[in-house]
């Protein structure tokens, strides 16, 4: 289970923001985003963090602000600092991406959540082109990538370890699985097979490669066809729909969308009403 988030206190949250808007610098950005990928406690991360950071004098204080957001607040700053790393040279977003993939891998265990932030920063710092999604070319799907509905079937099965909150242990638990079989349901179209069958209990997840192949496969489709995979797992949810998903799920489908270049829904979209920093 994720450690229970400590109470944010409004005032310290907002005067971390304020602080953050100043992290403009190629250090203190990379201080700021690779405390925003730490798990609270775990020592291994905070050791990673601490090698990853060592030339910049002051590094706690960035990782302190961070630690300082409330949930809404965590995902928006995020994706600034993520944009703001975009007009970096090449050499330094790429080293942050790989300094990234140490940081989460520092316990040698990838949680969902690790996996889905590395994705979204990968993808924005050295894929990803400016310009509306509608502009964009597709993506191309790699050679031996699954049929768009096999993949979304992997994801969803990726997904079921966190939505609509994190199953105990490994193991997806009965809210788990519900939610699993509804999204597949939700996202089938005239044509498709039958819908698969739940993923047998006790049976593994996806790994981290196949996630990333079903990921290029769904990447590869038209903008217009996109969102449908997105509004599956939305319309699956159990009452009352996004607003009350756990912090952990709501930001897996918020990135998500992200990796799929698709709108947030306005109600998953409604839990992250910070302001930018600028």
């Amino acid at each position: 289970m994720n450690p229970a988030p400590a109470p944010v206190d409004r005032w310290d949250e907002r005067d971390a923001l304020a602080r953050l808007r100043y992290a403009h610098g190629p250090l203190e950005r990379r201080a700021a985003l690779l405390a925003l990928l730490l798990e609270p406690g775990n020592e291994a991360e905070r050791r990673a963090w601490e090698a990853e950071c060592a030339g910049l004098a002051g590094a706690a204080r960035w990782r302190d602000d961070v630690g300082r957001l409330g949930e809404g607040a965590r995902l928006p700053v995020f994706e600034a600092l993520l944009e703001r790393s975009r007009a970096a040279p090449e050499a330094e977003r790429a080293g942050l991406v790989e300094a990234a993939r140490r940081v989460i891998g520092a316990d040698d265990r990838v949680r969902p959540l690790d996996l889905l932030r590395w994705l979204v920063l990968r993808q924005r710092l050295l894929e990803a082109p400016p310009g509306p999604a509608a502009l964009r070319p597709a993506a191309q799907a790699p050679i031996g990538a699954p049929a768009p509905r096999a993949a979304f079937e992997v994801l969803t099965g990726f997904l079921m370890r966190v939505v609509p909150q994190p199953g105990e242990g490994t193991r997806p638990g009965p809210a788990q699985q519900a939610w699993h079989e509804r999204a597949l349901e939700a996202g089938a179209e005239d044509g498709d097979a039958a819908a698969a069958p739940a993923r047998p209990e006790g049976a593994p997840a996806p790994d981290g490669e196949g996630v990333l192949r079903a990921l290029r496969a769904l990447q590869a489709e038209s903008w217009m066809r996109r969102p449908r995979w997105l509004r599956a797992w939305i319309d699956a949810l159990p009452p009352p729909g996004p607003s009350g998903l756990d912090a952990v799920a709501a930001e897996a489908l918020c990135l998500c969308a992200s990796l799929l270049d698709v709108p947030r829904p306005a109600g998953l979209a409604a839990r992250y009403a910070v302001a930018p920093l600028g």
